[in-house]
């Protein structure tokens, strides 16, 4: 792009700026004191200039900073002065970006202090507040020219750039100066330099960040909030939920990539297959088996479409899933009129029973099963598979779904918000164009004409006592799986409440000879509470694995070999594939 020459105040600036460490404030006077049109302005995690060399860039990337830390700080919006030092884009970029970013798209984004779009493998910025010009935004050398993927959602952004691997911006909704990028993803929590990378056979993929948005340290206060199965109101983690959902090829597999999860291995970083790790996933609609063609997610709610129209929506993050016993604490019993922690703080002190003198009031634990995939009404008019979800609050109920169509030969966007009684209402954008060709969208329910064939993976096993133990149609990525045990002529279900454990390590995607392990409960059914009582040889067998006859905590495996059952009781039954 060519440039007017810097007048000698703004290169004086620069160079102070850099010899004593003055950082973003000289650097930023200097940008705004520079004439014409200047060259496209970098970034790094620790020069927030960026004049490091692309090469060197990229492994500053790597090291250890600011962006993803923990606990996430108090902050609030905030443009600052950015409008002041980043430069105006060019005219061309003028033209072939839109005037205001609409939706939510793996190209563009915004939130409530800026908008974000891609331009030519570049990053391109402007204020949300007002018309205004786009921007040249701050990015390291590393991704500059090189950026193929956006995706934003509050104050995080990441972008996919040299073959797919994710760069995450903090503090995307502050004044540039305060931005900080990193390409570290995955455990131990936000460490892991060898990052991440959304594949290439992926169909689609969104990035979502579930904020606990702290208002107060002292006393401690916090406004976000989500809503479990049971309705109990639960407080967002101290560090919050970084999530990256992606939408395989097929479109029944969610994959999902979290940074306190295993990324790529960073012993292995020239392999395509040690890259990422895609072993973690949420089970879609249908038991895993409604075939999606997009997907867009925002504050850990993941809304999918297929290919007649009809939406599904959820909430559920790793955190949610029953997975995270390291924080949190679960349980799939009745917990009566308890209500969740006020915060965070009080929710984590408040699960240990030798605290009760210090955090004395008991709280809802996080509900199990996790909240279930709920069907959305099918918009009455014309869409594309373009679809969205924004936050409007700091609750979990504060989610808005926008899905991309026309009417009366108009193009625009139908919305609602995700309760599902509610109703869609259409919105047209001027001199907008359809980006997507559009559905075969009926009004009937067509969730059944897409689906992908049942799981035919079965278990069976029987202990030395004589009763046996067996499942069907296991699917490796469920949350709940129900189990039959026969004995003395009888038989009644059991359920298992289950959730993959946190692991260190790279892991295979998929069902295969690597174990697989869970976590969780096993109850009995309660519509079989009563035959249970009514034949000994069924009782005996149920409390083997079930000593109390209410709930035993269970360690499962899985794998294409064997499936094993491990009670907290220390009693082992192993299943073979039948």
């Amino acid at each position: 792009m060519p440039s007017s020459p810097r007048p000698p105040l703004a290169s004086r600036l620069r160079r102070g700026a850099r010899r004593f460490g003055l950082g973003a404030v000289a650097a930023g006077l200097a940008a705004a004191l520079t004439l014409g049109n200047p060259p496209t302005a970098t970034a790094d995690e620790y020069l927030p200039i960026g004049i490091l060399p692309a090469p060197v860039s990229c492994a500053v990337l790597t090291f250890p900073g600011r962006a993803g830390t923990w606990p996430v700080p108090l902050h609030a919006p905030n443009r600052g002065i950015g409008l002041l030092t980043m430069p105006r884009a060019s005219a061309p970029v003028q033209r072939g970006l839109p005037s205001r970013i609409e939706m939510r798209s793996e190209k563009a984004g915004f939130n409530v202090s800026w908008q974000y779009a891609l331009f030519n493998r570049n990053l391109y910025v402007k204020s949300s507040k007002g018309k205004g010009d786009w921007r040249i935004a701050p990015v390291p050398l590393c991704v500059k020219n090189r950026i193929t993927g956006l995706s934003v959602d509050g104050s995080r952004l990441v972008v996919l750039a040299n073959g797919g691997k994710v760069y995450t911006l903090e503090s995307a909704d502050q004044t540039p100066e305060l931005w900080w990028w990193t390409a570290r993803f995955g455990s131990p929590i936000w460490m892991n330099p060898g990052g991440t990378k959304v594949r290439p056979t992926m169909r689609a993929w969104s990035f979502s960040w579930l904020d606990p948005m702290y208002t107060s340290v002292i006393p401690f206060k916090q406004q976000g909030f989500w809503t479990d199965g049971a309705g109990h109101e639960q407080p967002v983690g101290g560090a919050g939920v970084t999530s990256l959902y992606a939408l395989s090829q097929t479109g029944d597999r969610i994959f999902i990539l979290d940074p306190w999860l295993p990324g790529g291995d960073p012993f292995k970083p020239s392999s395509k297959r040690y890259s990422s790790d895609y072993s973690y996933e949420m089970q879609g609609p249908v038991d895993g088996r409604f075939r999606a063609v997009n997907l867009s997610s925002a504050g850990s709610t993941t809304m999918v479409i297929n290919r007649y129209g009809d939406m599904y929506t959820r909430l559920w993050d790793f955190d949610m899933s029953g997975a995270d016993t390291l924080f949190f604490s679960y349980t799939p019993e009745d917990q009566g009129n308890l209500k969740g922690a006020p915060n965070n703080f009080e929710g984590f002190f408040a699960q240990y029973p030798f605290l009760r003198g210090i955090f004395p009031k008991p709280y809802a634990k996080f509900q199990l099963p996790s909240p279930q995939w709920i069907q959305q009404p099918k918009v009455p008019g014309e869409i594309t598979s373009a679809i969205s979800v924004r936050q409007t609050g700091p609750r979990s109920a504060n989610r808005e779904l926008q899905v991309e169509g026309r009417k009366d030969g108009k193009v625009g966007i139908w919305s609602k918000k995700i309760d599902p009684k509610a109703s869609w209402k259409f919105t047209p954008v001027a001199k907008a164009k359809l980006t997507a060709p559009v559905l075969d969208n009926t009004a009937a329910d067509m969730t059944s004409a897409t689906l992908s064939p049942a799981s035919t993976v079965n278990y069976a096993g029987r202990d030395k006592s004589g009763w046996t133990l067996s499942t069907r149609s296991f699917d490796y990525a469920t949350e709940v799986q129900t189990f039959q045990i026969c004995a003395g002529g009888a038989c009644a279900d059991l359920t298992a409440y289950i959730a993959p454990t946190p692991r260190p390590g790279w892991m295979p995607v998929g069902l295969t000879s690597t174990p697989r392990i869970y976590q969780g409960f096993l109850r009995p059914s309660a519509a079989d509470r009563a035959a249970i009582a009514a034949n000994p040889a069924l009782k005996k067998a149920v409390a083997a694995l079930i000593p109390d006859g209410r709930m035993e905590n269970i360690i499962m495996t899985a794998s294409t070999k064997e499936m094993t059952v491990f009670t907290l009781d220390k009693k082992m039954v192993k299943l073979g594939r039948s």
